[in-house]
């Protein structure tokens, strides 16, 4: 069997998950250069293996968006609530953080979306040495959720400022008509 289809088979049965770039080195065995190599090659017809961050995760082609959007509509919708979204952006932004941390940002107890944000697995914990709380950073999940490949990607005071006076623009022209 060739490497890729290994590749190909683990990350099928990985399915949102994903895998870590060390679990596929491990498990193929393939070295770190010829990963990258074979999963920029792949080449089959409507499947694709896309990276966020380290984990890697095999994913239908645009073509077939359409289909899959037919089959998941079809599944309820779970949302995060407006203080589980507050907290998510807090921690992306200011990670590693404690509890008390995200508190003391937020004036308010946090520990309903931290439970919220850590069973779907968007933040996980961190132990800072010296440190006798744990600590919340975002996840590989929370990257491929988003569509970032790392965290640099995140949209900066300045993008959303920028963000807001255009939709601002619109709402403004819209109540003219």
């Amino acid at each position: 069997m060739e490497k890729i289809e290994i590749i190909e088979g683990l990350l099928y049965i990985a399915g949102d998950i994903g895998l870590e770039e060390e679990q596929l080195i491990m498990h193929v065995p393939i070295t770190k250069e010829q990963l990258e190599k074979v999963t920029e090659s792949y080449d089959r017809p409507n499947f694709i293996i896309q990276r966020h961050g380290h984990k890697y995760f095999l994913k239908t082609s645009q073509a077939m968006e359409k289909y899959v959007e037919r089959v998941l509509s079809d599944r309820p919708k779970q949302k995060l609530s407006q203080a589980a979204l507050e907290v998510l952006s807090i921690i992306a932004y200011n990670q590693p953080l404690s509890r008390g941390d995200i508190e003391v940002m937020r004036g308010i107890n946090s520990d309903g979306p931290v439970s919220t944000l850590m069973s779907k697995g968007l933040i996980a914990k961190k132990n800072i040495q010296d440190a006798r709380a744990a600590h919340f950073v975002t996840t590989d999940y929370f990257l491929q959720l988003f569509g970032l490949t790392d965290l640099e990607e995140l949209p900066t005071q300045a993008d959303i400022s920028e963000q807001e006076e255009i939709d601002l623009f619109f709402e403004n022209m819209k109540e003219e008509e």
